[in-house]
This record gives structure tokens, sequence and C-alpha cells, in this order.
């Protein structure tokens, strides 16, 4: 009967209060969602990448080479340390005749790095394609494809000039929608990619071959041992096959000159013959001659037979020569004859879009590090006030129940089960939005530019458990703690309403200038704070951090708005790089030029260009850095504006060190007046001093005056590219315009901005999907929070409220007595959010972008002040609320509720 009684008390405590309820339960709610969301997210994201290369055996490494690859590479390769499987392709760029779209053309793997049929099927004949999945609205399934190789001296490897589109399909290889890397036809850039049956290549050769591992099977891909093994295996086999490429140059060195050798003899035999000829004719002309000189009579016909013999004996001559002189010209190509260039790629490098997807994953975790464990440690806060406040409420009951006969322990029940409940419910919610709504949402945003589809859900129990422990912990720990000071004291003491927290004077009292032009109703204001001191110090501390967090958000909404715009509109002013071939023909060059005095070209002027890379200064991470050497350097900045990010000042180019760009050298952490070590394609390591520090957002670039280039390089400079810039910029125009430039013969590839700007805007939509969800979700924490410190402000001081309404003063007077500390701790709090969000941004913005990227680190006065007005608003929008409860407030009951 006790306990039923007791079980009925519980269960009152919890519908009779259903607004606290209902703010605990809001609270665990909130921080378990982004909490659990954040932190399963990631492992979602890798989870899903890595299942789909699991099931296509995505190659762990793959080969090219210059020469192509034969059958003494394929067994190189398998005789390396820990291989398992190796297959050999072939690939080739061609244009779609229809719209002269680059893609790449795959022969179909056996079982190394496979395809997904999206729709219909894989080729099964020569004549048969499978196209990319993204062409599916452009073209049909049974629509004949006619593709070109478009240059005439290129080796066609394809037989079939026309394909019928059999299916749609997605590779295991690209999984970045905008970057299928670069290609010497069309554009310049490639636009996907297809499959074919392997017989629909001719068989001349082979150009990829692509390996699997033993010591790799069954690791993670984004394991430290996965990416230690690799490392490994990846210098292991470079090693062998630069060996290969020694052995593979003696080979042809000796097959050609094996056939220089032999056309030689032959040269020499036809030379030999070609001189008895010769002498053979020369003395029929002298015994004519003598004929002639003795007065013999000598026939024309025999005369016109040794001219027609002489003239073709000196063409046979002149062909003689000629060949030699190919034969020469052999013999020289022969011993200037490099040894092939083996590549060795991994999944990184071979696979545009592979680390850039695990990079979006893993800064994630990063943001799952600061984000939720703040608005969690806000909610918990809250939750831990609330409890304790509950508990001081029930001080009479207690009382009560304990003159009854009732144990502490059953009493301390009531506390304790409803924090469990309120906790444990809204954990729970939490727990199932945050792993099935939030990490969908944050994939969705990513996806935007990646090729993965069906996100894995995977459910942490590590997460879960640690969540549930927080959640309980916040509600019963306090709970027990303050019911146990509290039923220490006898019923007798329990019965006697706990006296009021006595006034004192305040420092402010101290300074009569100010206290004395102070009014009645801002005296008790002023009093009421520092007699409330726990209160007033976790108002502060919650509305800061709900601010802090707000600011943190529209923070790295504005830090990567517009990056896009900066870059391309502010800094660069050129739309392509184009980088011309080696040793142009006249026709070449005519026809490059031509081109560039185009009407469409607004400016356009020579560089040398190149890519050099560099080590970050832990030494894993090796950087991309494009090098542009202007021919005037007081021209650079028509094309690209050099600054400094913070006072705007122009850089300009001098001969005493280069210009580098800010993320570069944040990487490198190098300032101006280090020196930098740099390595060129060649494998040649070049050291520079760092002249300046640009602005820069996206990508690394080194820019040099040709002195200084002609310094460090320790070779003559000359040009090798062109910056071009379009009068109408747009998408269309300058893929046709790159098209042009490389119909002319003379661009070897073209380096496109608005490539570059698509791969970004991408990453920068995902970031900002993300930190949407995040910043509503700060946003109903400021709600729920300022809801429950205003709601307890008010049960705490409602006797106190009642005697001043009683005294006879009006509701909006009665409100203002309370709420007049609520707006000024508010403000208190807003403004110490604003350095705790400034500091969060901060170290956000540090850790969040990719390499490649930097996000502008400085907060706007727009975001400080939306965030401000956002909570301040929630502060007066829940003051109607405390109006309507105070003006409705049981003054009798609540004077009455001491005795």
């Amino acid at each position: 009967m006790r306990t039923r009684q007791l079980n009925k008390d519980i269960k009152r405590s919890i519908t009779g209060s259903m607004g606290r309820f209902l703010s605990i339960f809001s609270l665990m709610l909130l921080g378990v969602f982004v909490f659990i969301g954040l932190k399963v997210a990631g492992p979602d994201m890798r989870e899903t990448a890595d299942k789909f290369y699991r099931t296509h055996q995505l190659a762990d490494l793959t080969v090219t080479s210059t020469w192509g690859l034969d059958e003494t590479d394929e067994k190189a390769l398998v005789s390396a340390d820990n291989v398992k499987k190796v297959e050999l392709g072939t690939f080739q760029d061609v244009l779609i005749e229809k719209d002269k779209k680059a893609i790449r053309i795959f022969s179909q793997p056996e079982s190394l790095s496979t395809y997904e049929v999206m729709s219909g099927q894989m080729p099964q004949n020569k004549n048969e394609i499978a196209l990319d999945y993204r062409f599916e609205g452009d073209y049909q399934l049974g629509q004949n494809l006619v593709l070109e190789t478009e240059k005439k001296d290129a080796v066609n490897l394809l037989e079939p000039s026309e394909f019928k589109i059999v299916g749609f399909v997605k590779s295991s290889e690209y999984v970045d929608k905008n970057d299928f890397g670069q290609t010497t036809v069309g554009t310049g850039q490639l636009t996907g990619y297809a499959v074919v049956s392997p017989t629909a290549f001719n068989g001349q050769m082979s150009t990829i071959a692509r390996v699997n591992f033993d010591n790799l099977t069954n690791l993670s891909p984004y394991d430290d041992l996965y990416k230690e093994r690799v490392s490994t295996d990846k210098s292991h086999l470079q090693a062998l096959l630069d060996k290969e490429a020694l052995l593979r140059l003696k080979d042809k060195k000796a097959e050609g000159q094996k056939q220089i050798n032999s056309g030689q003899a032959e040269l020499t035999q036809a030379q030999q013959e070609l001189t008895l000829q010769k002498n053979n004719l020369e003395n029929q002309k002298l015994q004519m001659q003598a004929a002639k000189a003795a007065g013999m009579a000598v026939p024309e016909s025999q005369s016109a037979q040794i001219e027609v013999a002489v003239e073709k004996l000196s063409n046979a001559q002149n062909e003689l020569t000629q060949n030699q002189k190919k034969l020469d010209e052999k013999q020289k190509t022969l011993d200037q004859l490099s040894a092939p260039v083996y590549t060795v790629s991994d999944r990184n490098t071979s696979n545009p879009g592979y680390q850039n997807f695990v990079d979006n994953s893993t800064r994630i975790d990063q943001l799952s590090n600061i984000f939720p464990v703040v608005l969690f440690a806000i909610a918990a806060l809250v939750s831990l006030t609330t409890m304790t406040r509950f508990v001081e409420e029930e001080r009479t009951n207690l009382g009560i129940l304990k003159a009854l006969g009732y144990t502490n322990g059953q009493i301390r029940r009531k506390f304790i089960i409803y924090g469990l409940v309120s906790s444990i419910l809204g954990a729970l919610v939490g727990v199932v939005l945050g792993h099935y709504l939030l990490p969908p949402l944050v994939f969705n945003a990513y996806t935007a530019s990646s090729t993965f589809s069906n996100l894995s859900l995977i459910f942490s129990v590590k997460w879960t458990l640690i969540a549930l422990l927080i959640a309980i912990a916040c509600t019963v720990f306090p709970a027990y703690w303050t019911s146990r000071e509290v039923l220490a004291h006898e019923p007798a003491t329990l019965f006697v309403a706990k006296a009021p927290k006595a006034g004192s004077r305040i420092l402010l009292e101290k300074i009569p200038f100010i206290w004395k032009h102070m009014s009645f109703n801002y005296k008790v204001t002023a009093r009421n704070l520092f007699r409330y001191k726990k209160r007033m110090l976790m108002t502060i501390i919650g509305i800061a951090g709900c601010t802090a967090l707000l600011v943190m958000g529209f923070g790295i909404r504005d830090s990567i708005a517009g990056l896009s715009s900066k870059q391309f509109g502010n800094l660069m002013h050129y739309n392509l790089i184009a980088v011309e071939k080696d040793d142009l023909s006249s026709q070449q060059n005519e026809a490059l030029n031509a081109r560039l005095s185009d009407e469409a070209v607004k400016n356009h002027t020579a560089v040398h260009f190149e890519q050099l890379s560099s080590l970050t200064e832990d030494d894993e991470n090796r950087q991309t850095v494009q090098l542009i050497v202007p021919e005037e350097p007081q021209d650079i900045g028509t094309f690209i504006r050099l600054q400094n990010r913070q006072s705007k000042q122009a850089l300009k180019l001098n001969d005493d060190g280069a210009i580098i760009t800010e993320k570069l050298a944040r990487l490198l952490d190098k300032k101006v007046g280090d020196k930098i070590s740099l390595t060129t394609e060649n494998h040649q390591t070049v050291t520079v001093k760092i002249s300046a520090i640009t602005e820069m957002y996206m990508g690394h670039y080194l820019y040099l005056s040709p002195t200084a280039y002609e310094s460090a390089f320790k070779k003559d400079y000359d040009t090798n590219a062109q910056l071009v810039s379009l009068k109408n910029p747009t998408s269309k125009e300058v893929n046709q315009f790159s098209y042009d430039l490389m119909q002319t013969g003379g661009i070897l590839t073209v380096s496109q901005n608005t490539s570059l700007q698509a791969t970004i805007n991408s990453f920068l939509y995902g970031i900002n999907s993300v930190m949407f969800v995040l910043i509503i979700c700060a946003i109903l924490l400021a709600v729920v929070v300022i809801y429950n410190l205003t709601n307890i402000n008010v049960s705490e001081r409602i006797r106190e409220l009642s005697t001043i309404k009683v005294l006879g003063f009006y509701d909006r007077e009665v409100t203002l007595y309370i709420y007049r500390e609520t707006i000024l701790l508010s403000v208190i709090g807003i403004v110490c959010g604003f350095g705790l969000g400034a500091y969060f941004h901060h170290v956000i913005i540090t850790m969040l972008p990719t390499d490649m990227v930097m996000f502008s680190p400085s907060l706007t006065a727009t975001n400080l002040a939306l965030s401000a007005a956002i909570t301040m608003a929630t502060t007066l929008a829940l003051s109607l609320m405390v109006h309507r409860k105070l003006k409705h407030v049981d003054m009798l009951g609540a004077l009455k509720s001491v005795d």
C-alpha cells in the first residue's frame, strides 16, 4: 500500500509538472541528438565508401607507363612482394562526336575496380558501350554513340568508332562528380568515363595495371596500418619498376640497334651495288667518247640510254642518301632514348575525390569534438539546475513522507525515477534521431559532389552508452545528492520553509555617484543579482553557451560564404591556363597566336607554369604547388591580384624571393624571410626564400620573377603557358575557347578555373548544409535553456513576487521586477558568448577546411548582431509567457505555502 501510494506520488510529480519534465526531455534530446549524430556521421560516411570499394574490389595501386605495359611488366608485377592479384587493362581518351565531350574509355576489368550497373547491362561484345551514369539524361539505352580520337597522329587503340549504348554504370575509380582529370583531347578536361569489352581494343598494348596486395586484405583503407603498408608496398613496387624500366630500355635499344644495323647493312650493300653500276656506266661513257674521238659513228639511242641510266643512278643515290639520313636520325633518336617512366599511384592520387570524401568525413569528426560537446554541456548544466530546484521545491513533502515512516531510499526514488524517465526518454529519442536523421542529412550534403549513395547506418553502442550515462548523470546525480542533503534533516525542520537568502550590501553601493542616481527598481535588481549568485552564473553561462554556438555557426557560414567569388572575382582575373607543347611548329604557333588574338579574349600573357610539390611540417602530406612565373612581372596584376589579406596592400614580384599563398605558408609553418624546399616533376629539389605572403583561399600557388626563377632553378627562363581571361567567362564560353585552343595543335592541356570552382562550391555546399542544421539546434537549445532558467527563477521567488504584487505593484512592474534581471544577465551572457564563440570559430575554421582551402578567419558584425538578436529575441519572447504566468499567479496560495 505504501509503495503504491509512493508510485502514485511519483506519477503525479511527472504529470503535474510537464513543463519541467519536457524541458529536461528536450535538453537531453537536443544534446544527445547532435552528439550522437555528429559522432557517427563520419564513420557512417567512411563505412559507406569502404563498403562500395570492397564490393567492387577497388585496386590498392595502379601502374601506368609512358611506353605502355606488356607481358614482361605483368610478370614483374606478379613477382613483387605481397602481390595478390594483377590485372592489365587499356584506356584511351576520345571525344563524343555529337557534343565534343572528352571521356576516358576503359576496357572492362575482370575483378579489380569493377563497375556498378545503374541501368541496362555491361557490354558483351566489341560494339557495345556502357556510359558514366551521370550521362543518363543526355543519352538513352540503345542509342548509337560515335567516338573520335581527334588527333591524326594519335595511336588509336579502339577498333570500332561507333558503339551502341547498353548500360549506364558507376565507377569505383571516380567518386567525384566534378573532377575526372585532364586530357590532351577536347577542352583539355575529361567530363566522364565509359567502359567497353576488352575486344573493342586492338590489343597493341595495355595502358594500366591494377594491383591488390595480400597484406592489405580485410584492412580498412582509413586505418593507419593500411596507410603504412600501402606506402611500403608502393615504394617496393616503384623500386622494382624502376629496375624494369632500365631493362626495357636496354632491350628496346638492343632491338632498335639490331634493326638499324640491319638497315645499315642493306644500305651499305645497296651503295656498293650502286657504286659498281656507276663505275660500269662511267666505263661505257669513256668507251663512247673514245669511239667518237676515233671518228666512229655512235648511235643516238646509245647516248640516250646512257643519259637515262645516269639519271636513274642519280635518283637512286639521292634515295640512298635520304635513307641514310633517316637511319642516322633513328640512330640519334635511339641514342637519346630514355627509360620509360612508371607511375605507381595509390587510391588517393589515382582516384579523383577519394581523399576529399575521406577528408570531409574526418572534418565531421573534428566538428563533433566541439559543437555537440558544448551543446551537451549546456544542456547538462541546465538539467542539473532544474533537478536541484525540483528537490528543493519538494522540501515540505519530503518532511511529510519522512514523518510517515518512509525510508530515505524510498523517498529518493521519486527524484531518481523522475530524472531517469525524463533523461532516458529524451536521450533515447536523441539516440534514434542522432543515428538515423542527422547522418543522412550530413551525407546528402556532401554527396552533392560525390557519387556515393545508400548511406550505411551503423549503430554505435559506444557513443550511445556514453550519451545515456551523461544524460542520466545530469539528472540522477543532482537529484540523489540534493535529496540526500535535504533528507539529512529531521521532519520538523523540513516542515519549515527554507529561509530566503538574506540581502547584503554590494560593491555598487560603495560608489555613491552611481548608486544615488539609480531608481528603486534598479537598486533591487542589482541587489538580487548578487543575492542569487548561483542563478546569476547559471544564466550567464547558459546564455553565453547558446550565443557562442550561434556565433560559431553563423561565423563558419560567413567564413565560407562567397569564397568562390573572392577567389575568382577579386583575386584571380584569368579564366584558364593553357599549357603549350614543346617545340611548336611554325604552323601551330601561328594558329595559337591567331586564337589568342580572338575577339573573345580580353587579355592574355605568357608565363612559365609547372607543378611542384612540397611536404608539410609533419612530413606526411605532400602538397601540390602551382608555380607561375610571368614574362612581364609588372603586368601580373592584370591577371592575379597579389595582396596582404589584412592590410590589402598590393604585393610586387621582386628578384629576392617568392610570393606564396597564405594557406601554404600555414601548412608549412613558414613566414616572410623563411626558406621552403620544393620538388619538381623531375625530382629536383629547389629552395626559395619567401619574400611575401598573399591572400588566396583555394589552391597553393608560388609566384616568382624570371630572375628569381633562374636563380632558384639554375636554368634559363622560358615561357610554356598562357594565362587567358575572356570577355564573357561563362562555363560554356570557357569550354568552347578551351576546345578551340586544343584544336590549334599547340596546346598540351588546359586548366580551367571553372572546374576548380565547381569542386570547391560542392565542398562549401556540404559544410554550409551541416552548419544550417547545427544553427537550428543551437537556436532550439537557446529557447529551451532560457525558458528553463526563467521558469526556475520564477519558481524560486514566487512568494517574493506574490508579496510585491499584494503591495500594489502592477502586473507589468511585477514582470519587470524579475525579468529586468534576466535581460541584464542575457546581455552579459551575450557579450561573454561573443568571446567564447570567436574562440570556437577560430578552432573550427583552422581544422575544418581541406589542405587546399582557407576559410576567411574574421567574424562579421552582422554575425554578432544576428546571434545577439536571436538570443535576445528568445529572451523577450519568453517574457510574454512569464508575464501571463505572473498575471494569473495565486498570491494567497503562494504566501500560505509555508504554513
